[in-house]
C-alpha cells in the first residue's frame, strides 16, 4: 500500500515537472502547423500579389477609378463653380454644362481624371503605408523616443498626398482645364499638346507650388483622420477586423473634415490651374477678396462637400474590399491589427 502511494506521488511530481515542457512542445507543434498551412496558402496564391507593395498599388488604383467615375458629375459642377469669374449658383452652372453636350458633358475630362487617378491613387495609398511605417524610425533617429500615433498618421497622409501630386501634376492641370473649358472634342493628349504649344511646358505646372501647399493639409486630414478612426475602432473591438461599412463611414467623416478645413486653399489652387487666377497665392487671395469678398473663397463649397465626402467614403470602402480580395488571391491573411512601434503619450 505504501509502495503504491509512493508511486502515485512520484507520478504526480513527474507530471508537474514535465508539464511546462509538454505544453511548450504542444505550442511549438501548433505554431509549426500554422506556419506550414500559411506556406501552403502562399504557394497556392498568385506570386505577383505576394508583394505588399503590389497589393497596395492595385487596390489604391481601383479605389481611385471607382470613386472618381461615380462622383464625376459633382466634380465637374464643383470645378466650374470654383473657376467661374462671375457670381452664379449650382443650378445655373449645371444648365450651362448640360447645354454644352448633354449628360456626356458631366463626364467631360473624366478620361484625363482616370489616367491621373490610376497612378496618383496607387502612389498615394502605397506612399501612405511606406511613410506610416518609416516615420517612427525617423522620429527615433531624431531623438524622439515616443511619437504620437495620430501625428504619424497625419504626417504620413500629408506626405503621401504631396508625393502623388508632385509626380502627376501635369495630368491634374490637363484634367482641370478640360473640365472648365468645355473641351469635349479633344483627347487628353491633344489637349495637353495644345496647352504646351500655347504656353510651353511650364503651362502644365501652373499653380504647382500652391497645389503642394494645399494638398499637404488636405490629405493629412483625409488619410490621418481615417487611420485614427480605424485604429480607435480596432482598439474598442479588441483587435477584431472592421466591417467594411464602418470603413465607408470613417472615410466619409475624414473626407468631410478635410474638405471643410482646406477648401479656401482648394479654390485658389484650382483657379490658378485653370488659368483664371494668379499662380502666386499672395497675389491671388487679396485679388479674389477684393473682387468677390470672403464668400469668393468658399464658392462651390456645398457642392464640394457633397462630392468630396462621398468620394472619400467610396475610395476607402473600395480600397479595403479590393485589398482583402487581393490578400486572398495572394494566399496571405489580411493585415491583422498589430501593436504599432510607437505609443500614445
Amino acid at each position: 500500500m505504501a509502495t503504491r502511494r509512493s508511486l502515485n506521488v512520484r507520478s504526480i511530481a513527474l507530471l508537474l515537472l514535465a508539464g511546462p515542457a509538454l505544453a511548450g512542445s504542444a505550442r511549438a507543434t501548433e505554431l509549426s502547423k500554422q506556419h506550414h498551412k500559411q506556406q501552403q496558402q502562399e504557394r497556392a496564391g498568385v506570386p505577383f500579389l505576394r508583394s505588399g507593395a503590389a497589393r497596395h498599388l492595385i487596390a489604391g488604383a481601383a479605389a481611385g477609378v471607382v470613386s472618381n467615375t461615380v462622383v464625376a458629375p459633382l466634380d465637374i459642377l464643383r470645378l466650374n463653380l470654383i473657376c467661374s469669374n462671375t457670381r452664379t449658383n449650382a443650378l445655373e452652372v449645371a444648365r450651362s454644362i448640360y447645354s454644352q453636350g448633354g449628360l456626356r458633358a458631366f463626364w467631360r475630362g473624366n478620361m484625363a481624371d482616370v489616367l491621373r487617378t490610376i497612378p496618383s491613387s496607387a502612389v498615394r495609398f502605397y506612399s501612405f503605408a511606406v511613410y506610416k511605417a518609416g516615420l517612427p524610425a525617423l522620429f527615433q533617429s531624431a531623438g524622439v523616443q515616443t511619437a504620437n500615433l495620430a501625428v504619424v498618421s497625419l504626417l504620413a497622409g500629408g506626405f503621401a498626398g504631396m508625393t502623388a501630386m508632385a509626380l502627376l501634376f501635369p495630368l491634374e492641370t490637363v484634367r482641370t482645364q478640360m473640365a472648365t473649358q468645355g473641351a469635349t472634342d479633344l483627347s487628353v493628349f491633344s489637349f495637353a499638346n495644345k496647352l504646351v504649344q500655347k504656353g510651353g511646358v511650364p503651362a502644365l505646372y501652373r499653380g504647382m507650388p500652391m497645389s503642394l501647399v494645399s494638398v499637404m493639409p488636405y490629405f493629412a486630414i483625409r488619410f490621418g483622420v481615417y487611420d485614427i478612426l480605424k485604429r480607435w475602432h480596432i482598439t474598442l473591438a479588441n483587435g477584431e477586423f472592421i466591417p467594411k461599412t464602418f470603413n465607408a463611414a470613417y472615410g466619409f467623416t475624414a473626407g468631410f473634415c478635410a474638405s471643410a478645413i482646406t477648401f479656401p486653399m482648394e479654390v485658389i489652387r484650382r483657379r490658378a490651374m485653370s488659368g483664371v487666377g494668379d499662380p502666386n497665392p499672395l497675389i491671388a487671395v487679396p485679388l479674389l477678396l477684393r473682387t468677390d469678398g470672403l464668400p469668393g473663397l468658399f464658392r462651390g463649397y456645398f457642392v464640394n462637400a457633397c462630392k468630396v465626402a462621398p468620394a472619400s467614403a467610396i475610395t476607402f470602402f473600395t480600397y479595403e474590399i479590393v485589398r482583402s480580395s487581393l490578400d486572398r488571391l495572394a494566399g496571405v491573411q489580411e493585415d491583422e491589427p498589430v501593436k504599432e512601434p510607437v505609443k500614445e503619450p
